[in-house]
């Protein structure tokens, strides 16, 4: 899910290719990925190869020649058996064509479920009241996308509380600079009322 965020999968060849290892931290995104939305089972359970979501996630990491070491955090004895046995059955490059493709459709369909469409691109930064709106819209996307609406709760307590979305005053200076024309006043209110107000998100649906 992270290819493109900071340094990316771009970041990682190319620090490899300057002979720096790689750590790769958070390779199930916080345990978002461990038990994962229904449409989102659905596809890996395409696959005529069976595997846990979790054990999909680090095998993809594996795969990959440039990661030097992957952590992942337990905190049960079963999470240490289960990881590993998948580092048991890890290889670099040993996942087929097909198994790839079917990571990639994984994606695409996380990003379907993505109810808010910012990319992040930061047009609409800074704010002149200071709010983070990319941040606010990002943890409010992982509380569907990833059926978590606890973890982007607790997200959402560790924007500042000037840059949260209770912040907007509902100027609209933003709106004007964002190219995915998102009605971002109209938003952030419901964005607090879910995130930080405990709402569920079903009883503030975006107009």
């Amino acid at each position: 899910m992270a290819t493109e965020n900071q340094a990316g999968v771009k970041g990682l060849q190319y620090a490899a290719s300057k002979g720096m290892a790689v750590v790769i931290m958070e390779p199930l995104l916080g345990g978002k990925l461990v038990d994962p939305p229904d449409p989102i089972q659905a596809v890996w359970d395409t696959s005529p190869v069976k595997r846990r979501p979790a054990d999909w996630a680090l095998q993809w990491l594996w795969n990959q020649p440039e990661a030097s070491v992957v952590l992942s955090g337990m905190s049960a004895m079963q999470h240490v058996e289960e990881n590993v046995a998948s580092a048991g059955g890890s290889g670099i490059n040993i996942l087929t064509e097909e198994e790839l493709a079917l990571v990639d459709r994984v994606r695409v369909k996380y990003d379907e479920l993505c109810p808010i469409a910012c990319t992040k691109c930061g047009y609409c930064m800074p704010c002149p009241n200071g709010v983070d709106i990319p941040r606010n819209f990002a943890v409010y996307n992982e509380g569907v996308m990833y059926e978590k609406p606890d973890a982007a709760r607790g997200g959402y307590k560790w924007i500042s509380e000037e840059a949260r979305a209770s912040a907007c005053i509902q100027c609209r200076e933003c709106e004007d600079k964002c190219p995915q024309s998102i009605p971002i006043s109209e938003y952030l209110p419901l964005v607090h009322e879910v995130l930080g107000e405990g709402k569920p998100y079903e009883a503030c649906p975006l107009p």
